[in-house]
């Protein structure tokens, strides 16, 4: 069972119309697997673990509906 993560929810990105900020879960080797997008990173690191060692955390942002991440974005500070 996967964490849910309330994407939805996520601050919307200001530079992108229907895409979302927060935390990734994304197997970052080929097959590249991007699983979903989480509102903090303990959550997502939770998920993260709970798939395996191929899977990362990134912050990035993501247009909802879709596999489709962009990562390399720096995380709010606080």
């Amino acid at each position: 069972m996967s964490i849910r993560s309330l994407a939805k929810n996520l601050p919307a990105d200001p530079g992108n119309e229907g895409w979302v900020l927060g935390w990734g879960v994304l197997r970052d080797r080929h097959p590249w697997h991007f699983v979903d997008v989480y509102a903090d990173r303990q959550t997502a690191v939770a998920e993260a673990q709970r798939r395996g060692d191929e899977y990362v955390v990134e912050y990035g942002s993501h247009r909802l509906g879709s596999s489709e991440f962009v990562c390399g974005i720096n995380p709010p500070e606080g």
